[in-house]
């Protein structure tokens, strides 16, 4: 079982939070700010630590600062609220592998902590192969099955822990960028889903890609995404295209900006470039190129 340390001064926020994640038999424990949380985490680290932004004491990017140095292999993901769109830019970039507004954690809240547990124990159960594997490149092609999103982002999370290339919170943020980004190829590139600024579950994605057939799958064609890994001795390359003629996800709102902060892509968006070094959208092909360097 999952077991998730939620750190937020808010009582009502607190209640609804833990009563989502508990509905889902997750185990949750408390903490009102920041230095009560390392208190707890030095007592019996959790599996995954979800904190507000605004707290007394120390608040969420100074946590995550803090357990990025006291912590290193703790998973952090940060709940904002409106106006706070440049501490959760800054949060991203000193360590957390998400982010969810305060408006959407009924919808992707579970599914996000759910994902982070499972790619960190990927990582975790990885260790014993450090260096086993010898950095090269591979290729994944994936169907519309949204179940096979998850698998395929854990392996990529074991072969570069089994290559023991870049840290373990910079393998999860890359996961959990690679996720939104298949994630997208599949609902809107390949079944052509219209772009919406509010989020969606991922039982809801399943759903759509249940009931819908996109257009190439109309004409006896079965559309894929295709996702190219490359690791050498100091980057790794990541190259993600899709069959279908859907919208790319270039067309997101600039990263950082107040209207990325309200549209799902930009949030996707955001997550890309606060851990990747190099992200090119091809404006012809809608392929996407992702350097990161080590």
């Amino acid at each position: 079982m999952c077991r998730v340390l939620v750190v937020d001064d808010s009582p009502t926020q607190m209640t609804l939070i833990t009563s989502i994640l508990r509905a889902r038999e997750i185990e949750v424990e408390t903490a009102s700010n920041g230095l009560e949380a390392m208190q707890r985490i030095a007592q019996n680290a959790p599996d995954l630590v979800l904190t507000d932004m605004q707290m007394p004491e120390m608040n969420g990017v100074e946590l995550i600062r803090k357990m990025r140095s006291e912590s290193p292999m703790l998973p952090s993901v940060l709940v904002t609220a409106f106006g706070t769109e440049g501490l959760a830019a800054e949060a991203l970039g000193v360590g957390a592998c998400n982010y969810i507004s305060k408006d959407h954690v009924g919808v992707l809240l579970p599914d996000t902590v759910y994902r982070i547990c499972q790619l960190a124990q990927a990582n975790e159960e990885s260790l014993y192969l450090k260096a086993a594997l010898v950095p090269q490149s591979f290729q994944f092609v994936l169907d519309s099955s949204i179940d096979r999103l998850v698998p395929c982002t854990a392996l990529l999370i074991r072969m570069m822990a089994a290559m023991n290339v870049l840290h373990t919170i910079d393998r999860l943020r890359i996961a959990e960028a690679v996720h939104y980004t298949l994630l997208h190829c599949i609902v809107h590139g390949n079944l052509g889903k219209p772009l919406c600024e509010t989020p969606y579950s991922i039982a809801d994605a399943m759903n759509y890609v249940s009931t819908h057939d996109s257009p190439a799958e109309k004409n006896g064609c079965d559309p894929c995404v295709s996702m190219r890994l490359s690791v050498n001795t100091s980057e790794i390359k990541l190259s993600i295209a899709f069959d279908g003629d859907g919208p790319s996800i270039r067309q997101a709102p600039m990263p950082g900006t107040p209207q990325s902060f309200s549209d799902e892509r930009g949030r996707g968006m955001l997550l890309l470039t606060s851990v990747m070094d190099e992200v090119f959208i091809d404006p012809m092909s809608h392929d996407l190129r992702l350097t990161k360097y080590f």
